[in-house]
Protein backbone atom coordinates (compact mmCIF):
# COMPACT_ATOMS: atom_id res chain seq x y z
CA UNK A 1 0.00 0.00 0.00
CA UNK A 2 2.67 2.44 -0.63
CA UNK A 3 0.81 4.83 -2.62
CA UNK A 4 -1.63 5.49 -0.46
CA UNK A 5 0.76 5.84 2.87
CA UNK A 6 2.30 8.21 0.44
CA UNK A 7 -0.65 9.95 -0.50
CA UNK A 8 -2.43 10.05 3.24
CA UNK A 9 -1.38 13.65 4.25
CA UNK A 10 -3.28 15.28 1.32
CA UNK A 11 -6.50 13.48 2.63
CA UNK A 12 -6.27 15.31 5.56
CA UNK A 13 -7.68 18.56 3.97
CA UNK A 14 -11.47 18.22 5.03
CA UNK A 15 -10.32 18.34 8.71
CA UNK A 16 -9.24 21.66 8.77
CA UNK A 17 -10.69 22.50 12.00
CA UNK A 18 -10.10 19.56 13.94
CA UNK A 19 -8.22 19.21 17.35
CA UNK A 20 -6.40 22.08 18.21
CA UNK A 21 -8.00 24.86 15.67
CA UNK A 22 -9.89 27.77 17.14
CA UNK A 23 -9.50 31.70 17.17
CA UNK A 24 -10.77 34.80 14.99
CA UNK A 25 -7.41 34.08 13.18
CA UNK A 26 -7.93 30.54 11.79
CA UNK A 27 -10.61 31.70 9.38
CA UNK A 28 -9.26 30.74 6.02
CA UNK A 29 -10.60 34.49 4.80
CA UNK A 30 -13.88 36.49 6.76
CA UNK A 31 -16.19 37.96 4.07
CA UNK A 32 -19.25 40.04 4.15
CA UNK A 33 -20.82 38.57 1.23
CA UNK A 34 -22.81 35.17 0.87
CA UNK A 35 -24.14 33.51 -2.79
CA UNK A 36 -27.98 32.12 -1.67
CA UNK A 37 -30.45 30.97 -3.83
CA UNK A 38 -33.64 32.94 -2.82
CA UNK A 39 -36.66 30.19 -1.22
CA UNK A 40 -38.05 29.14 -4.67
CA UNK A 41 -35.30 30.35 -6.94
CA UNK A 42 -33.21 28.55 -9.16
CA UNK A 43 -31.27 31.67 -10.04
CA UNK A 44 -27.65 32.56 -7.59
CA UNK A 45 -28.17 36.02 -5.50
CA UNK A 46 -25.90 37.33 -2.91
CA UNK A 47 -26.36 38.73 0.55
CA UNK A 48 -24.88 41.18 2.19
CA UNK A 49 -24.67 39.44 5.61
CA UNK A 50 -24.03 43.01 7.74
CA UNK A 51 -27.11 44.56 7.15
CA UNK A 52 -29.44 41.36 5.95
CA UNK A 53 -30.01 42.61 1.99
CA UNK A 54 -30.04 41.32 -1.47
CA UNK A 55 -27.57 43.10 -3.41
CA UNK A 56 -27.46 41.07 -6.37
CA UNK A 57 -31.20 39.53 -6.87
CA UNK A 58 -31.15 36.40 -9.14
CA UNK A 59 -28.20 37.39 -11.04
CA UNK A 60 -26.25 34.29 -11.70
CA UNK A 61 -27.18 30.52 -13.36
CA UNK A 62 -24.56 28.98 -11.18
CA UNK A 63 -23.19 29.69 -7.83
CA UNK A 64 -20.62 32.70 -7.12
CA UNK A 65 -18.06 31.54 -5.64
CA UNK A 66 -16.91 32.88 -1.78
CA UNK A 67 -16.48 36.42 -1.97
CA UNK A 68 -12.96 36.99 -0.89
CA UNK A 69 -11.76 40.83 -0.70
CA UNK A 70 -15.11 41.96 -2.75
CA UNK A 71 -13.93 39.60 -5.62
CA UNK A 72 -15.54 36.25 -6.61
CA UNK A 73 -16.26 34.16 -9.86
CA UNK A 74 -18.84 32.47 -11.70
CA UNK A 75 -18.67 30.01 -14.19
CA UNK A 76 -20.41 31.49 -17.27
CA UNK A 77 -22.74 29.97 -19.94
CA UNK A 78 -19.63 28.22 -21.97
CA UNK A 79 -18.47 26.57 -18.98
CA UNK A 80 -15.34 29.22 -18.38
CA UNK A 81 -15.44 31.79 -15.41
CA UNK A 82 -15.87 35.52 -15.46
CA UNK A 83 -14.79 37.64 -12.58
CA UNK A 84 -17.12 40.27 -10.64
CA UNK A 85 -16.42 43.25 -8.20
CA UNK A 86 -19.01 43.38 -5.49
CA UNK A 87 -18.61 47.35 -5.98
CA UNK A 88 -20.71 46.40 -9.53
CA UNK A 89 -21.86 42.37 -8.65
CA UNK A 90 -23.35 41.68 -12.25
CA UNK A 91 -20.66 43.27 -14.33
CA UNK A 92 -17.56 41.09 -15.66
CA UNK A 93 -14.15 42.61 -14.88
CA UNK A 94 -12.32 40.11 -16.76
CA UNK A 95 -13.67 36.78 -18.28
CA UNK A 96 -13.23 33.40 -20.23
CA UNK A 97 -10.58 32.06 -18.12
CA UNK A 98 -10.52 28.25 -17.99
CA UNK A 99 -9.30 27.50 -14.62
CA UNK A 100 -9.18 29.88 -11.98
CA UNK A 101 -8.93 30.38 -8.05
CA UNK A 102 -10.11 32.75 -5.73
CA UNK A 103 -8.67 36.02 -4.95
CA UNK A 104 -6.89 35.97 -1.51
CA UNK A 105 -6.33 39.40 0.85
CA UNK A 106 -3.57 40.22 -0.94
CA UNK A 107 -5.74 41.28 -3.84
CA UNK A 108 -4.11 38.62 -6.51
CA UNK A 109 -5.57 35.16 -8.26
CA UNK A 110 -3.81 32.72 -10.20
CA UNK A 111 -5.95 32.12 -13.52
CA UNK A 112 -5.76 30.60 -17.31
CA UNK A 113 -7.13 31.09 -20.69
CA UNK A 114 -8.09 27.51 -22.58
CA UNK A 115 -4.44 26.79 -24.11
CA UNK A 116 -2.56 29.53 -22.80
CA UNK A 117 -0.40 29.55 -19.09
CA UNK A 118 -1.31 30.17 -15.93
CA UNK A 119 -1.01 33.76 -14.87
CA UNK A 120 -0.56 36.04 -11.45
CA UNK A 121 -3.81 38.36 -11.91
CA UNK A 122 -4.94 41.47 -9.94
CA UNK A 123 -8.37 42.82 -9.42
CA UNK A 124 -8.88 44.45 -12.90
CA UNK A 125 -7.66 40.63 -14.61
CA UNK A 126 -4.34 42.32 -15.65
CA UNK A 127 -1.57 39.93 -15.97
CA UNK A 128 0.74 40.94 -13.18
CA UNK A 129 3.11 37.48 -14.14
CA UNK A 130 2.58 34.70 -16.04
CA UNK A 131 3.86 30.96 -14.62
CA UNK A 132 6.63 29.12 -16.76
CA UNK A 133 4.85 27.24 -19.06
CA UNK A 134 6.26 24.05 -17.26
CA UNK A 135 3.70 24.61 -14.43
CA UNK A 136 0.73 22.84 -14.36
CA UNK A 137 -1.04 23.74 -11.43
CA UNK A 138 -1.26 26.72 -8.72
CA UNK A 139 -3.24 26.96 -6.13
CA UNK A 140 -4.96 30.04 -4.80
CA UNK A 141 -2.71 32.56 -2.62
CA UNK A 142 -2.66 32.33 1.14
CA UNK A 143 -0.49 34.34 3.70
CA UNK A 144 0.98 36.31 0.65
CA UNK A 145 2.06 32.72 -0.62
CA UNK A 146 0.79 30.36 -3.42
CA UNK A 147 1.79 26.25 -4.18
CA UNK A 148 2.62 25.63 -7.48
CA UNK A 149 3.50 21.69 -9.28
CA UNK A 150 5.74 21.39 -12.45
CA UNK A 151 5.86 19.24 -15.11
CA UNK A 152 8.15 17.01 -13.27
CA UNK A 153 5.09 16.44 -10.72
CA UNK A 154 7.59 18.64 -8.01
CA UNK A 155 5.72 20.96 -5.95
CA UNK A 156 7.04 24.68 -4.67
CA UNK A 157 6.07 28.55 -3.68
CA UNK A 158 5.45 31.62 -5.12
CA UNK A 159 4.95 35.03 -4.08
CA UNK A 160 2.25 37.63 -4.94
CA UNK A 161 4.59 38.87 -8.17
CA UNK A 162 4.62 35.20 -9.81
CA UNK A 163 8.19 35.20 -8.24
CA UNK A 164 9.76 31.10 -7.16
CA UNK A 165 10.45 31.68 -3.43
CA UNK A 166 10.38 28.35 -2.19
CA UNK A 167 11.69 26.25 -5.41
CA UNK A 168 9.66 22.71 -6.09
CA UNK A 169 11.28 20.14 -4.28
CA UNK A 170 8.97 18.39 -2.49
CA UNK A 171 6.30 15.61 -3.47
CA UNK A 172 3.79 17.11 -1.70
CA UNK A 173 3.09 20.37 0.06
CA UNK A 174 0.44 22.27 2.17
CA UNK A 175 -0.59 25.96 1.87
CA UNK A 176 0.37 29.25 4.25
CA UNK A 177 -3.28 28.80 5.27
CA UNK A 178 -3.64 30.08 8.85
CA UNK A 179 0.42 30.60 10.24
CA UNK A 180 3.54 30.98 8.59
CA UNK A 181 4.79 27.39 8.60
CA UNK A 182 3.77 24.52 6.17
CA UNK A 183 3.53 20.97 5.90
CA UNK A 184 5.55 19.54 3.10
CA UNK A 185 6.91 15.54 2.55
CA UNK A 186 10.01 15.42 0.62
CA UNK A 187 10.51 13.78 -2.69
CA UNK A 188 13.43 11.73 -0.99
CA UNK A 189 11.89 9.04 1.32
CA UNK A 190 13.84 6.97 3.03
CA UNK A 191 11.57 4.21 3.58
CA UNK A 192 8.26 2.46 1.92
CA UNK A 193 6.53 2.16 5.39
CA UNK A 194 7.38 5.40 6.80
CA UNK A 195 6.21 8.91 5.30
CA UNK A 196 8.52 11.88 6.58
CA UNK A 197 7.21 15.12 6.70
CA UNK A 198 8.73 18.71 7.47
CA UNK A 199 7.90 21.99 8.80
CA UNK A 200 8.95 25.35 7.25
CA UNK A 201 8.56 28.38 7.38
CA UNK A 202 7.92 31.26 4.50
CA UNK A 203 11.43 31.31 3.86
CA UNK A 204 11.68 27.55 3.22
CA UNK A 205 13.85 26.83 6.49
CA UNK A 206 12.86 23.43 7.62
CA UNK A 207 11.85 23.81 11.13
CA UNK A 208 11.93 20.28 11.99
CA UNK A 209 11.10 16.95 10.54
CA UNK A 210 9.23 13.61 11.85
CA UNK A 211 7.92 10.26 10.45
CA UNK A 212 4.67 8.98 10.30
CA UNK A 213 5.99 6.44 12.26
CA UNK A 214 5.93 8.61 15.61
CA UNK A 215 3.42 10.90 14.53
CA UNK A 216 0.48 11.06 11.41
CA UNK A 217 -0.74 14.83 11.03
CA UNK A 218 -4.25 15.19 11.91
CA UNK A 219 -4.86 18.17 9.45
CA UNK A 220 -1.79 19.71 7.00
CA UNK A 221 -2.18 23.12 8.67
CA UNK A 222 -0.51 25.03 11.54
CA UNK A 223 -2.93 27.01 13.73
CA UNK A 224 -2.52 29.31 16.44
CA UNK A 225 0.92 28.07 16.11
CA UNK A 226 0.43 24.82 16.62
CA UNK A 227 0.10 21.26 14.27
CA UNK A 228 -2.23 18.66 15.78
CA UNK A 229 -0.90 15.18 15.51
CA UNK A 230 -1.66 11.30 16.35
CA UNK A 231 0.92 9.46 18.55
CA UNK A 232 -0.12 6.84 19.47
CA UNK A 233 -3.69 6.90 20.92
CA UNK A 234 -4.17 10.10 21.31
CA UNK A 235 -3.83 13.30 19.98
CA UNK A 236 -0.80 15.80 20.89
CA UNK A 237 0.19 19.38 19.52
CA UNK A 238 3.38 20.16 17.76
CA UNK A 239 4.83 23.97 17.91
CA UNK A 240 7.20 24.90 15.31
CA UNK A 241 10.17 23.43 17.09
CA UNK A 242 8.17 20.26 16.80
CA UNK A 243 7.96 19.95 20.66
CA UNK A 244 5.22 19.19 22.27
CA UNK A 245 2.59 21.52 23.84
CA UNK A 246 -0.36 21.59 25.36
CA UNK A 247 -3.49 22.68 23.29
CA UNK A 248 -3.61 26.24 22.87
CA UNK A 249 -7.69 26.00 22.82
CA UNK A 250 -8.51 23.60 24.69
CA UNK A 251 -11.04 25.40 26.68
CA UNK A 252 -14.22 23.27 26.44
CA UNK A 253 -14.09 21.54 30.21
CA UNK A 254 -16.96 24.20 30.73
CA UNK A 255 -18.67 23.37 27.85
CA UNK A 256 -18.57 19.47 28.47
CA UNK A 257 -20.73 20.24 31.68
CA UNK A 258 -23.74 21.05 29.79
CA UNK A 259 -24.46 17.41 28.73
CA UNK A 260 -24.74 17.63 24.76
CA UNK A 261 -25.08 15.03 22.19
CA UNK A 262 -22.33 16.65 20.24
CA UNK A 263 -20.25 20.06 20.57
CA UNK A 264 -17.79 21.71 17.98
CA UNK A 265 -16.11 24.68 18.31
CA UNK A 266 -15.82 27.66 15.77
CA UNK A 267 -13.16 29.30 14.32
CA UNK A 268 -13.98 32.79 16.82
CA UNK A 269 -14.23 30.21 20.03
CA UNK A 270 -17.15 30.05 20.80
CA UNK A 271 -19.56 26.34 20.68
CA UNK A 272 -22.43 24.87 18.60
CA UNK A 273 -23.74 22.45 20.49
CA UNK A 274 -26.38 19.74 20.09
CA UNK A 275 -29.71 18.82 22.34
CA UNK A 276 -32.33 16.83 21.73
CA UNK A 277 -31.36 16.96 17.70
CA UNK A 278 -31.46 21.10 18.05
CA UNK A 279 -28.56 23.37 17.61
CA UNK A 280 -27.49 26.49 19.70
CA UNK A 281 -23.83 27.91 20.78
CA UNK A 282 -22.36 28.68 24.02
CA UNK A 283 -19.45 30.21 24.28
CA UNK A 284 -16.38 28.69 26.51
CA UNK A 285 -18.14 29.24 29.70
CA UNK A 286 -21.12 27.62 28.95
CA UNK A 287 -22.87 30.92 28.29
CA UNK A 288 -25.74 30.64 26.22
CA UNK A 289 -25.50 33.10 22.97
CA UNK A 290 -28.02 31.95 20.89
CA UNK A 291 -30.69 29.22 23.03
CA UNK A 292 -30.68 25.75 21.28
CA UNK A 293 -34.18 25.98 19.03
CA UNK A 294 -32.63 25.41 15.81
CA UNK A 295 -31.87 22.45 13.16
CA UNK A 296 -28.21 23.49 12.23
CA UNK A 297 -26.11 26.83 12.85
CA UNK A 298 -23.25 27.46 10.82
CA UNK A 299 -20.58 29.83 11.45
CA UNK A 300 -19.56 32.12 9.18
CA UNK A 301 -17.48 35.03 10.13
CA UNK A 302 -17.72 35.25 13.93
CA UNK A 303 -20.25 37.66 13.62
CA UNK A 304 -22.78 36.29 11.82
CA UNK A 305 -24.15 32.63 11.09
CA UNK A 306 -26.48 30.58 9.02
CA UNK A 307 -29.82 29.16 11.30
CA UNK A 308 -31.10 26.50 9.67
CA UNK A 309 -35.01 25.68 10.42
CA UNK A 310 -36.09 23.07 7.82
CA UNK A 311 -35.66 23.71 4.28
CA UNK A 312 -35.23 27.90 5.37
CA UNK A 313 -31.85 29.06 6.13
CA UNK A 314 -31.65 32.68 7.27
CA UNK A 315 -29.24 35.07 9.08
CA UNK A 316 -28.48 35.39 12.55
CA UNK A 317 -26.28 37.51 14.93
CA UNK A 318 -24.29 35.95 17.88
CA UNK A 319 -27.25 36.57 20.20
CA UNK A 320 -29.29 34.75 17.55
CA UNK A 321 -31.31 37.75 16.43
CA UNK A 322 -32.12 37.50 12.58
CA UNK A 323 -30.24 39.76 10.46
CA UNK A 324 -32.63 41.26 8.10
CA UNK A 325 -35.86 39.20 7.32
CA UNK A 326 -34.12 37.23 3.77
CA UNK A 327 -35.03 33.53 3.54
CA UNK A 328 -32.90 31.40 1.67
CA UNK A 329 -32.55 27.33 0.42
CA UNK A 330 -28.78 27.43 -0.08
CA UNK A 331 -26.07 28.69 0.55
CA UNK A 332 -22.45 28.49 -1.29
CA UNK A 333 -19.61 28.78 1.67
CA UNK A 334 -17.05 26.15 0.57
CA UNK A 335 -14.41 26.46 -2.61
CA UNK A 336 -14.30 24.68 -5.44
CA UNK A 337 -11.23 26.01 -7.19
CA UNK A 338 -8.15 25.99 -4.64
CA UNK A 339 -6.11 24.97 -7.55
CA UNK A 340 -5.96 26.46 -11.23
CA UNK A 341 -4.87 24.25 -13.81
CA UNK A 342 -2.52 25.80 -16.51
CA UNK A 343 -4.57 26.07 -20.11
CA UNK A 344 -3.35 22.98 -22.04
CA UNK A 345 -2.48 19.65 -21.17
CA UNK A 346 0.81 17.07 -22.81
CA UNK A 347 -1.68 14.82 -23.52
CA UNK A 348 1.26 11.48 -24.13
CA UNK A 349 1.75 12.45 -20.65
CA UNK A 350 -1.66 12.28 -19.13
CA UNK A 351 -2.03 9.10 -21.10
CA UNK A 352 1.03 7.53 -19.39
CA UNK A 353 -0.02 8.92 -16.02
CA UNK A 354 -2.91 6.96 -15.92
CA UNK A 355 -0.98 4.09 -17.28
CA UNK A 356 1.41 4.32 -14.28
CA UNK A 357 -1.82 3.86 -12.09
CA UNK A 358 -3.11 0.15 -12.97
CA UNK A 359 -1.88 -3.30 -13.78
CA UNK A 360 -4.17 -6.41 -14.34
CA UNK A 361 -4.13 -7.07 -10.23
CA UNK A 362 -3.87 -3.36 -8.75
CA UNK A 363 -5.30 0.39 -9.31
CA UNK A 364 -3.90 3.06 -6.95
CA UNK A 365 -2.78 0.77 -4.15
CA UNK A 366 -5.78 -1.59 -3.64
CA UNK A 367 -6.58 -4.81 -4.89
CA UNK A 368 -9.51 -7.17 -4.76
CA UNK A 369 -9.01 -7.96 -0.87
CA UNK A 370 -8.57 -4.62 -0.35
CA UNK A 371 -10.80 -3.30 3.31
CA UNK A 372 -11.30 -0.22 4.86
CA UNK A 373 -8.92 -1.46 7.35
CA UNK A 374 -6.01 -1.53 4.80
CA UNK A 375 -6.60 2.30 4.19
CA UNK A 376 -7.41 3.28 7.61
CA UNK A 377 -4.95 6.34 7.41
CA UNK A 378 -6.70 7.80 4.89
CA UNK A 379 -9.79 8.50 7.50
CA UNK A 380 -9.59 10.69 10.31
CA UNK A 381 -10.76 10.29 13.54
CA UNK A 382 -14.48 10.83 13.39
CA UNK A 383 -16.62 8.19 11.34
CA UNK A 384 -19.30 10.81 11.75
CA UNK A 385 -18.13 12.42 8.52
CA UNK A 386 -18.29 9.42 6.75
CA UNK A 387 -21.59 8.14 7.39
CA UNK A 388 -24.21 7.91 3.89
CA UNK A 389 -20.81 7.64 1.81
CA UNK A 390 -19.29 4.94 0.26
CA UNK A 391 -16.05 6.72 -1.31
CA UNK A 392 -12.60 8.31 -0.33
CA UNK A 393 -11.25 10.64 -2.49
CA UNK A 394 -7.45 12.38 -2.95
CA UNK A 395 -5.67 13.87 -5.74
CA UNK A 396 -3.02 12.04 -7.54
CA UNK A 397 -0.74 15.10 -9.40
CA UNK A 398 -3.64 16.20 -11.51
CA UNK A 399 -5.89 13.23 -11.23
CA UNK A 400 -8.19 13.17 -8.26
CA UNK A 401 -8.73 9.36 -7.28
CA UNK A 402 -12.07 8.18 -5.62
CA UNK A 403 -12.23 4.31 -3.96
CA UNK A 404 -15.62 3.26 -4.22
CA UNK A 405 -16.51 0.76 -1.67
CA UNK A 406 -19.57 -1.92 -1.47
CA UNK A 407 -20.78 -0.12 1.21
CA UNK A 408 -20.73 3.07 3.59
CA UNK A 409 -17.62 3.87 5.17
CA UNK A 410 -19.30 4.45 8.47
CA UNK A 411 -23.00 3.69 9.98
CA UNK A 412 -24.39 6.17 12.18
CA UNK A 413 -25.31 4.16 15.70
CA UNK A 414 -29.04 4.37 16.84
CA UNK A 415 -28.21 8.03 18.55
CA UNK A 416 -27.36 9.22 15.59
CA UNK A 417 -24.68 10.98 17.41
CA UNK A 418 -21.88 8.82 16.69
CA UNK A 419 -20.52 6.42 14.51
CA UNK A 420 -18.43 3.34 13.46
CA UNK A 421 -16.18 2.48 10.46
CA UNK A 422 -17.00 -0.28 8.52
CA UNK A 423 -13.50 -1.49 8.46
CA UNK A 424 -14.34 -4.61 6.32
CA UNK A 425 -16.02 -2.45 3.59
CA UNK A 426 -14.35 -3.70 0.10
CA UNK A 427 -13.03 -1.35 -2.37
CA UNK A 428 -15.22 -2.30 -5.71
CA UNK A 429 -13.76 -0.20 -7.73
CA UNK A 430 -11.33 2.94 -8.39
CA UNK A 431 -12.08 6.02 -10.41
CA UNK A 432 -9.51 8.00 -11.73
CA UNK A 433 -10.81 11.51 -12.73
CA UNK A 434 -8.79 14.45 -14.58
CA UNK A 435 -10.63 17.58 -15.18
CA UNK A 436 -9.67 19.10 -18.88
CA UNK A 437 -12.37 21.66 -18.34
CA UNK A 438 -9.67 24.40 -19.26
CA UNK A 439 -8.31 22.42 -21.98
CA UNK A 440 -8.57 22.18 -25.76
CA UNK A 441 -12.37 20.50 -26.89
CA UNK A 442 -10.21 17.73 -28.14
CA UNK A 443 -8.09 17.05 -25.44
CA UNK A 444 -10.46 14.25 -23.82
CA UNK A 445 -11.05 12.29 -27.07
CA UNK A 446 -7.66 12.31 -27.82
CA UNK A 447 -6.40 11.01 -23.69
CA UNK A 448 -9.19 8.31 -24.08
CA UNK A 449 -7.97 7.29 -27.30
CA UNK A 450 -4.01 6.90 -26.36
CA UNK A 451 -4.98 5.12 -23.02
CA UNK A 452 -7.15 2.52 -24.93
CA UNK A 453 -4.32 2.15 -27.77
CA UNK A 454 -1.58 1.15 -25.09
CA UNK A 455 -3.89 -1.55 -22.64
CA UNK A 456 -2.44 -4.29 -24.13
CA UNK A 457 0.69 -3.72 -22.42
CA UNK A 458 -1.04 -3.95 -19.25
CA UNK A 459 -2.71 -7.23 -20.02
CA UNK A 460 -6.18 -5.92 -21.10
CA UNK A 461 -8.15 -6.60 -24.04
CA UNK A 462 -11.24 -5.37 -25.23
CA UNK A 463 -14.24 -7.60 -23.75
CA UNK A 464 -17.35 -5.57 -24.79
CA UNK A 465 -19.02 -2.62 -24.94
CA UNK A 466 -15.93 -0.36 -24.46
CA UNK A 467 -15.12 -2.72 -21.35
CA UNK A 468 -11.57 -3.71 -21.32
CA UNK A 469 -10.75 -7.35 -19.06
CA UNK A 470 -7.64 -8.68 -18.22
CA UNK A 471 -6.81 -12.09 -17.52
CA UNK A 472 -7.38 -11.76 -13.66
CA UNK A 473 -10.97 -10.65 -14.36
CA UNK A 474 -10.51 -7.11 -13.42
CA UNK A 475 -11.98 -4.35 -15.64
CA UNK A 476 -11.39 -1.08 -16.67
CA UNK A 477 -13.88 1.18 -18.68
CA UNK A 478 -13.10 4.82 -20.38
CA UNK A 479 -15.47 7.45 -20.90
CA UNK A 480 -15.52 11.42 -20.41
CA UNK A 481 -18.45 13.91 -20.26
CA UNK A 482 -18.19 17.35 -19.42
CA UNK A 483 -14.79 17.82 -19.92
CA UNK A 484 -13.86 15.12 -17.33
CA UNK A 485 -11.84 12.03 -18.28
CA UNK A 486 -12.69 8.92 -16.27
CA UNK A 487 -10.96 5.65 -15.91
CA UNK A 488 -12.81 3.13 -13.93
CA UNK A 489 -10.78 0.13 -12.74
CA UNK A 490 -12.84 -2.65 -11.45
CA UNK A 491 -11.94 -5.25 -8.87
CA UNK A 492 -14.27 -7.76 -10.72
CA UNK A 493 -15.50 -8.03 -14.47
CA UNK A 494 -19.12 -8.52 -13.53
CA UNK A 495 -19.39 -5.58 -11.35
CA UNK A 496 -18.41 -3.69 -14.63
CA UNK A 497 -20.31 -0.86 -16.32
CA UNK A 498 -19.20 0.97 -19.40
CA UNK A 499 -19.06 4.11 -19.49
CA UNK A 500 -20.43 7.38 -22.19
CA UNK A 501 -18.48 9.64 -24.33
CA UNK A 502 -20.12 12.59 -24.56
CA UNK A 503 -17.82 15.82 -26.20
CA UNK A 504 -17.99 19.19 -25.00
CA UNK A 505 -20.24 21.46 -27.00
Amino acid sequence: MKIISRLALAAFVALLMAACSGNDTTYQYKTQYLPIQLVGSEKWSILDINSGEVVAKDAFNSAPSPIVDGMFYVMNSEGSYDYYDIAAPTQPVAGHFGSVTSFSDDGVAVASRIGGSLCVINRKGEVVKELPKDVSQCSMFARGMAAFQNDNGSWGYINVSGDTIIPANFQNINLFLYDDYAVVVDENQPNDSIMNFSVINKNGKVMFTAGSNEFQPVQPYYINGVLPVVKGDTIVCLNADGKEVPNPVDDKQQVEKGGYADLSRTPSGDYIVFKNKKAGMVDKNNHVLIPVEHDNLIDINGERLIAVDGDVFHIVDRSGKAVGNVKFSNAHVSEDNPYAARGFIDTDLAAAAMMMMFDETTCCGANASTTLMDMNSMVGTDARMYVGNNTLILPQGPYTIQYVFDREVATANADSTSAEFNYDARVKCVIMSLNVKHCPANTEPTIVNKVEGRLGTKGFVLARDGIFCSDYLTALTLGYDKGIVSGIYYMHFNESVPQSKNKRS
